[in-house]
């Protein structure tokens, strides 16, 4: 009898209104929709069963998630931190036809965390949120203007990379409303950093040609045998993991891995820290066998700032050596030999010699074909569609991406969101909570690398970087000050120890 009452008392408590971890679907009893629910999911099911049993099941699936997700919205925080991210790059299609999962899961747990939220956990809007709300939708406001004004009749995959930024908004709202205390954000960050593991394990697999996974990657992305993903230099690959190109996954791994040498310098405690230690070492391999040279230098730049700051330089020049003699040993001959391909003459060219290929093909193709097109249209730009004076169909830098696609109100609309985000990691970085700290620290960094790296690939237009960026920066900003001020859990602090606590409490 004292067991029973005490799982009943677990129950409502659980379930209560009053409790902040309750979800929209058990904060109180609602059987007649859940039995709604139940009889036309049945009803729904049963009859697609017969002739197309996927769809039966997807249906049960979907339903069985959004249900998950109002019951407990954290669950749908840690999907959307740990799933999101590493599933940003595969195509559509895999694994489900006609479907990209990254941006079903965004849909599904992002919209349904957003319009289920209680108005006494609505989340305040910081310029953040304003900026990147602003940022989203002029993307679909100049998508549209351009296909009005230039008659592009867009197609339903051109429309959703219209509307591609709003996943963004989505991933940061989301994660916000549903982490409702710090020992919950411990937890998401937790899962974001142990999914790093996995993907750089495939890419450490795909360095050395195990059996069967470079052609799994190329059905993964949606390349073939002679595609972006399977670029090589000389005879060294370079790795791109569940993504289409290399540089989709330097700009996965970075932020994650300038977040953990943050707080490995600021000594943030941490549960289960041996996945953290393979995180870190893992993802370090993955990235030097990306051989994305911008990501490595600013990763190494971003350390050295770290260690400054935390008061550790000296140090990180102990470790300097081995760390070098350790990435030489994995990527040396492959960075030796671009290095050498980069600064070779080239014949007809005109190149300077001391200047690298790539830099004086960007900067041919840019003058040539796209500097001429954005002049004809700076205010509004062309979309999603180029025009037919663009030869050369990858802009090769975020910046000109931009004005091509929404003219210079683009590119200051994102000057205007970058400050926002750099206001937003200094405010953490700012913080007396040693994580709030080390998110904050790392973020700044890892905003400012973006920004270098921005100019020689459009890292915020693929998957990987902007995915990570925006579920970090989600778990830096402030929680709930009205809802949680009197919980000390809430604060970063645990009660009744009094002393800092780090990452994955409870995980």
């Amino acid at each position: 009898m004292a067991d029973e009452q005490l799982l009943l008392g677990r129950w409502t408590s659980a379930t209560s209104a009053d409790d902040p971890r309750a979800g929209w679907l058990g904060a109180r009893p609602r059987p007649v929709f859940l039995a709604a629910v139940c009889v036309v999911v049945a009803l729904g099911a049963g009859a697609v069963a017969p002739s197309h049993l996927k769809y039966a099941v997807g249906v049960v699936g979907v339903t069985a998630l959004v249900g998950s997700v109002l019951l407990w919205p954290r669950f749908g925080a840690y999907l959307l931190v740990g799933l999101v991210p590493m599933t940003s790059g595969l195509a559509s299609g895999f694994p489900v036809s006609r479907v990209r999962l990254s941006e079903a899961v965004i849909g599904l747990v992002g919209v349904t965390l957003l319009v289920s939220v209680r108005r006494r956990d609505a989340v305040p809007w910081h310029t953040l949120d304003w900026a990147l709300a602003a940022y989203s939708t002029a993307w679909i406001i100049f998508g549209i203007l351009a296909d009005v004004g230039l008659h592009q009749h867009l197609s339903l995959t051109q429309w959703g990379t219209v509307f591609g930024k709003l996943h963004f908004f989505l991933v940061y709202r989301a994660v916000r409303a549903a982490i409702r205390s710090a020992r919950e954000r411990r937890t998401a960050l937790a899962v974001l950093v142990i999914s790093t593991i996995p993907v750089s394990l495939l890419a450490l697999l795909q360095k050395v040609n195990a059996p069967h996974v470079r052609l799994f990657i190329y059905k993964m992305v949606g390349a073939t045998t002679t595609g972006t993903a399977a670029a090589s230099v000389g005879h060294s690959l370079r790795v791109t993991g569940p993504f289409a190109n290399w540089a989709a996954l330097a700009g996965f791994l970075l932020p994650t891995l300038l977040v953990l040498v943050a707080m490995a310098l600021g000594q943030v405690q941490v549960r289960r820290s041996r996945w953290f230690l393979a995180a870190g070492i893992l993802g370090a391999i993955g990235l030097a066998l990306t051989d994305e040279q911008s990501a490595i230098i600013c990763f190494a730049v971003g350390a050295v700032v770290l260690a400054k700051r935390y008061g550790k330089g000296r140090a990180v020049l102990r470790w300097a050596p081995v760390l070098v003699l350790a990435a030489a040993v994995f990527a040396g001959p492959s960075i030796v030999h671009r290095i050498g391909e980069e600064l070779a003459p080239s014949a007809g060219t005109g190149r300077v010699s001391w200047i690298p290929q790539t830099l004086s093909f960007r900067w041919s193709v840019w003058t040539q074909q796209y500097f001429p097109a954005i002049w004809q249209r700076p205010l509004s730009g062309f979309g999603v569609v180029l025009p037919p004076t663009i030869r050369w169909q990858y802009p090769e830098s975020q910046y000109v991406s931009f004005l091509m696609e929404g003219g210079f109100p683009m590119l200051g609309l994102f000057g205007v969101l970058s400050w926002a985000m750099l206001r937003g990691a200094r405010d953490a970085a700012r913080s007396a909570d040693p994580l709030d700290r080390a998110l904050g620290s790392a973020l700044g960094i890892a905003i400012v690398s973006m920004l270098v790296m921005n100019t020689m690939w459009p890292f915020l237009s693929n998957g990987g970087m902007p995915q990570v960026l925006w579920a970090l920066l989600a778990l830096a900003v402030p929680l709930r000050g009205s809802r949680i001020a009197g919980n000390p859990v809430a604060t970063g602090y645990e009660a009744p120890l009094l002393v800092p606590v780090g990452v994955g409490q409870d995980a």
